[in-house]
């Protein structure tokens, strides 16, 4: 333990409680909430030090927020930024987006100190378990410097490249979870006014060559990354059957959302042309989206 990094750790709730558990298992860790319970908790149950005078932060070589906003981070690093040594790291856990990490680096710069994020994707189960991942983003030598911290929270990481890469991966993955839940929440609905048994459509749903998974390990991963849309299901096909699944919503009664909407995303696509494409033909619409504008003559 004397050669471990010194590690502060802002931000005791849930899951910051559980970082600073498991990272107390491999190095001296100090803390810091605004709860005091969760302080007295933290030093009974793995000797976490409260985080106080000046002299501590000035020898701390990684700074661990897990905080519940964006701007609470922003207030803990221009507070704490002139007192920790040009050598440390600040290891961003909390849910933020790319700009947020910009802004850290931002605040820090000046001080000679890196950031990285490491977006904590789990919940607090999986962290009490040690099953989470860590979606990571930043330069090299930072995550190196903040390797022990990040293997000591999860040994399963994805480094998706620079600084605030990881951010956005979780803010992503987040996105599709919750969409895919209004989805699901639909497809239940439908499935119990049809007389549908829901716990065979969750069997058919989460079959790897059915419902939830192909869409992504086939029709993403190799159509729209392989830019093939030759053959296939055509789109005009697709939006025949979203125009049934509407159908039977309507008999039924059954009033719809995110399904609802997603059809408009395929009479859009059967619009521009790309009928007689494999469905997965629709991501074309906002690669077409991204083009710029033709420019109007003038006479």
């Amino acid at each position: 333990m004397s050669d471990a990094p010194r590690v502060a750790v802002y931000g005791l709730g849930n899951m910051g409680y559980l970082i600073a558990r498991r990272i107390a298992a491999r190095m001296p860790v100090w803390v810091r909430d605004l709860d005091q319970g969760a302080m007295e908790r933290a030093r009974r149950e793995f000797a976490g030090q409260p985080l106080g005078d000046e002299t501590v932060l000035g020898a701390c070589d990684i700074v661990v927020l897990c905080l519940p906003s964006p701007a609470a981070s922003f207030a803990v690093l221009r507070a704490i930024a002139p007192l920790l040594p040009a050598h440390c790291v600040v290891v961003e856990t909390s849910t933020v987006n790319p700009r947020d990490m910009r802004e850290e680096q931002r605040i820090l710069q000046p001080h000679g100190i890196a950031v990285v994020d490491a977006s904590v994707l789990a919940g607090v189960s999986q962290m009490a378990a040690g099953t989470a991942s860590l979606l990571l983003g930043g330069a090299p030598e930072a995550l190196a410097m903040a390797q022990p911290v990040l293997d000591a929270i999860a040994e399963k990481q994805i480094n998706f490249g620079e600084l605030g890469a990881g951010a956005a991966a979780k803010v992503i993955n987040n996105a599709v979870a919750h969409a895919v839940m209004v989805v699901v929440a639909e497809a239940g609905s439908l499935a119990t006014a049809a007389g549908v048994d829901c716990d065979k459509l969750i069997g058919l749903l989460s079959d790897p060559q059915m419902g939830l998974h192909r869409p992504l390990t086939y029709r993403y991963a190799q159509r729209v990354v392989g830019d093939d849309y030759e053959g296939g299901m055509p789109l005009d096909a697709a939006r025949k059957d979203s125009v049934l699944a509407l159908e039977l919503a309507q008999a039924l009664d059954v009033p719809l959302f995110a399904i609802q909407a997603s059809h408009s995303v395929y009479e859009i696509a059967a619009r521009a042309g790309y009928g007689r494409d494999d469905y997965a033909a629709i991501a074309k619409i906002w690669a077409d989206w991204g083009k710029p504008a033709a420019k109007v003559k003038t006479a």
